[in-house]
């Protein structure tokens, strides 16, 4: 569906966020024809909801039309029309690593049990000024769990929304109790991780009893409060066999969510040494198109898809190249799956860092796949890391066994 038709549709769910501000400013206005050159990535995408009256097509990232969408537009045409180099649109900070949880398939799990310190309140602040002036419009609190964060709500509203859109990953257990001041504090949008659509299964792969019926709970308050709501779940090559996808949507179809978001199982963290789980180059394929076919659906959930997103058919891998991760210690990786790490801001200033990562052999250049599905790049990563190396590992490290045992 054309990206103008989608706005014609009455069913669209109506939201108001009164710190999510229409772009006023002539050239970014101007900007707005821009989206014409977006077109054909975005017919395999529905929206998900009209947020003050702008069309929003995911949880994490800010509608057409408004101030932190402006910022999007203008970092993409001055790549694509300017030639000049990407920054980071989005950062996704995991602010502790703290959880409630232990999940069998967690990707920051390597993270949680360091022993560091995590980044002080004036820290993540400092760290959210410093990505906003390189131009980031969507910054993403995750974990641990981040609602146990005893500072959550003052992370939320220091970021200037004017300038960027936050959201959330949580597993939902706090919600009942927070939405209402995560509303106040300015968060745009929320995912709830559930694992399965059997709660018992769900539970298990938690280890949390009851984790399910708070994830609907988390998610029935956060609707009731007129905020835009989604899952975040995975599909494995198992699961993708089972019907997961299907019933990830069905699931998503009768609590009434804004969107379904659909990462790949990928081979890190609590996953690193298992590569079977991951559903390689025919299993993307086949989910893309499941993928399209639901956001072709008029009824049901919008699904927002890492096999879609990170094809050629749609935006290409954002790690490194328009996102960046921070762990709870403040080091900084091109993406939450990937556990190589370029400097840390304690020492360094952030664009210091990205400047780093940006002229590094592996992500100086586009990138079409996730690259730790890709069996090449792994080869040269991670594959030559010796067994108990602790995560993340310095890129340089990485660059010196290459030379020693590549010899490259």
């Amino acid at each position: 569906m054309h990206f103008f038709e989608h706005l014609e549709r009455a069913d669209l769910p109506r939201v108001e966020h009164a710190q999510v501000r229409r772009a006023t400013g002539f050239v970014d206005r101007l900007l707005g024809g821009y989206v014409s050159l977006f077109n054909e990535r975005l017919k395999p995408m529905k929206p998900i909801a009209l947020v003050n009256g702008m069309a929003a097509y995911d949880l994490t990232q800010p509608p057409m039309g408004s101030e932190p969408g402006a910022r999007v537009l203008r970092t993409g045409f001055e790549y694509v029309v300017l030639r000049r180099e990407p920054r980071p649109i989005n950062m996704v900070l995991m602010v502790n690593s703290a959880c409630n949880m232990a999940c069998a398939h967690c990707s920051a799990r390597t993270y949680l049990k360091s022993g560091r310190p995590s980044l002080t309140l004036d820290e993540i602040k400092s760290l959210i000024d410093q990505f906003l002036d390189l131009g980031g419009a969507s910054f993403i609190l995750s974990g641990g769990e981040p609602t146990l964060h005893p500072n959550v709500l003052d992370i939320v509203s220091h970021a200037d929304k004017s300038k960027a859109v936050v959201a959330m990953f949580t597993n939902g257990t706090r919600l009942p109790d927070l939405a209402n001041e995560l509303k106040s504090a300015g968060l745009f949008g929320t995912l709830v991780s559930i694992d399965s659509a059997d709660p018992a299964h769900h539970d298990r792969l938690r280890g949390f009893d009851g984790a399910f019926r708070q994830a609907v709970r988390g998610i029935e308050k956060l609707l009731a409060e007129g905020m835009l709501a989604g899952i975040s779940t995975y599909v494995s090559r198992r699961g993708l066999d089972g019907g997961a996808f299907e019933t990830a949507v069905d699931l998503g179809t009768r609590l009434g969510v804004h969107q379904l978001f659909v990462f790949d199982a990928v081979p890190t963290g609590a996953l690193i040494d298992k590569q079977d789980v991951m559903l390689g180059p025919d299993g993307r394929v086949r989910l893309r198109g499941l993928i399209k076919a639901q956001n072709a659906n008029p009824s049901g959930p919008a699904v927002m898809g890492q096999s879609w997103v990170n094809s050629r058919e749609g935006f290409g891998c954002f790690a490194g190249f328009y996102q960046i991760y921070v762990n709870a210690a403040g080091d900084v990786t091109p993406c939450d799956f990937t556990p190589i790490t370029f400097g840390n801001v304690r020492k360094e200033p952030l664009a210091v860092i990205w400047k780093r990562l940006r002229e590094s052999e592996d992500w100086g250049e586009r990138f079409h796949e996730c690259r730790m599905q890709d069996p090449d790049f792994r080869r040269r990563t991670i594959d030559l890391l010796p067994p108990g190396t602790e995560f993340p590992v310095p890129y340089e490290t990485i660059r010196r066994l290459r030379r020693e045992k590549l010899g490259e």
